[in-house]
C-alpha cells in the first residue's frame, strides 16, 4: 500500500503529526510519503492521497486548477481528509476556505480527532463518505519528558517553588491574551508564574519603525504584566524542558477543534486546563481535567485553580497513562491501516 501526504517542507519541518505518523506508517510495513510535487506530477502510483493540513496544501495555483486535478486523481487514488477543523466561517482566505468546502464534500473518507466532529459532520457530508475515528497521537518516538523539574527551571531561570502556568502554542489574537491575563489575574494562586514562550510575537520583517516601535511596547507591557515570553520559535529540543518545567498546562483558545498540546500534556504528566469546545472539550471532561467556559473568566480563573488543586493528585499519571495506551503513535498508525484498508476493500 502507498499513501502520499500532500504537504510542504515548511509545515513538515515545523509540524510533528505528520513526520511521527509517516515514519509510524514506514514502520509498518507501509510506502508513505510526503510531497507536493508527488501529488502533482506522479499521483497515478498511490492507493491513498491523504490530506491533512489543507491550508498548506494549495500551492499558490488557482482553485479551479486545483480542484480539476483532484477530479483526475481520483479516477486512481482515494481521496482521505483529516478533520481539523469545522469552524470554516473563521478563516479569512475565501481560497482556503472554497476548498476545505470542496475537499470535506468530495473526499471518499474523514478521519475524525473526536467524537465531537464525528458527530458533527456524520450527517451533514455525502453519504457515500466514510467516517472514523482516530486520535491525536503522541510523540512517544520523539518526547520522553524524563528533564528533572529542577534541572527544567534552572534552564529556564524560573523560581523553584513557583507555580507555573504552561500555555504553549502560539496566541492567534488579543481576545485569546485578554483571556489568558483576566483568569490568571483572578485565580488564586501563590507565587505565580505564568510561562506563555509565544504569548506575543513581534515582526521583525516589518520595515516600519513605528509598528516596530508599538510592538516591542506591547511586548514590554505584557512582561509587565507578568508574562513570561520569548520572541523566538521554540526548538523541538526545547520542548520538553517547557513541559518538565510547568505545573499543568492550559490550552488558551477561544476557538477549538483539536490541540495537540493536550495530548502533549498528557504525555508529558500533566493536568490540562481548556476550553469546553470541540474534541477538546469532551475529551477533557471525559478524563477528569478541568474545562471552562471561554466567554466566562470566572469559569476559566476557577478551572486554573482546580487544575493546582489536581496536580497533586494521582491524575497526572492517570493522563500519562492514558496517552501511553490510548495514543501512542504505533497504536494510531496502525488504525490508519485499518481505515486505509477498509476505503479500498482489502
Amino acid at each position: 500500500m502507498k499513501v502520499l501526504f500532500v504537504l510542504n517542507d515548511v509545515i513538515s519541518n515545523t509540524n510533528k503529526y505528520i513526520s511521527t505518523l509517516k515514519n509510524a506508517l514506514i514502520t509498518e510495513g507501509i510506502e508513505a510519503t510526503r510531497s507536493v510535487d508527488e501529488f502533482w506530477n506522479n499521483y497515478q502510483k498511490y492507493d491513498i492521497i491523504h490530506y491533512q493540513l489543507l491550508e498548506s496544501s494549495l500551492f499558490h495555483r488557482p482553485l479551479n486548477v486545483i480542484i480539476e486535478h483532484i477530479e483526475r486523481v481520483k479516477k486512481y487514488c482515494k481521496i482521505i481528509v483529516t478533520c481539523h477543523d469545522i469552524n470554516l466561517y473563521y478563516i479569512k482566505d475565501e481560497k482556503i476556505k472554497s476548498f476545505m468546502e470542496y475537499i470535506y464534500n468530495h473526499c471518499d473518507a474523514m478521519i475524525h480527532l473526536g467524537n465531537y466532529s464525528y458527530n458533527y459532520y456524520i450527517n451533514k457530508l455525502d453519504k457515500k463518505i466514510k467516517h472514523f475515528i482516530i486520535p491525536h497521537h503522541i510523540y512517544d518516538s520523539v518526547y520522553k519528558f524524563s528533564l528533572d523539574k529542577s534541572v527544567a527551571r534552572k534552564k529556564l531561570n524560573i523560581p523553584f517553588d513557583a507555580n507555573v502556568l504552561l500555555c504553549f502554542g502560539i496566541f492567534r489574537n488579543d481576545n485569546e491574551r485578554r483571556l489568558v491575563l483576566k483568569a490568571w489575574k483572578r485565580a488564586k494562586i501563590e507565587n505565580k508564574y505564568l510561562l506563555a514562550p509565544t504569548f506575543y510575537h513581534i515582526n521583525m520583517r516589518r520595515r516600519n519603525i513605528i509598528f516596530l516601535f508599538l510592538q516591542r511596547m506591547k511586548a514590554w507591557y505584557y512582561r509587565f504584566r507578568g508574562v513570561h515570553l520569548t520572541n523566538e520559535f521554540i526548538p523541538h529540543d526545547r520542548v520538553e524542558t517547557y513541559l518538565c518545567a510547568s505545573d499543568i498546562l492550559m490550552i488558551q483558545r477561544v476557538v477549538i477543534l483539536n490541540s495537540g498540546n493536550l495530548s502533549l500534556g498528557f504525555h508529558a504528566q500533566k493536568v490540562v486546563v481548556g476550553p469546553k469546545i470541540g474534541n477538546v472539550g469532551e475529551i477533557l471532561e471525559e478524563t477528569g481535567n478541568p474545562v471552562f467556559n471561554p466567554n466566562d473568566i470566572s469559569s476559566v480563573a476557577k478551572a486554573i485553580q482546580e487544575g493546582f488543586r489536581l496536580k497533586d493528585t494521582d491524575l497526572p499519571q492517570k493522563n500519562h497513562e492514558y496517552a501511553m495506551k490510548n495514543w501512542n503513535v504505533s497504536l494510531i498508525a496502525r488504525k490508519h491501516i485499518e481505515a486505509y484498508q477498509e476505503i479500498l476493500g482489502l
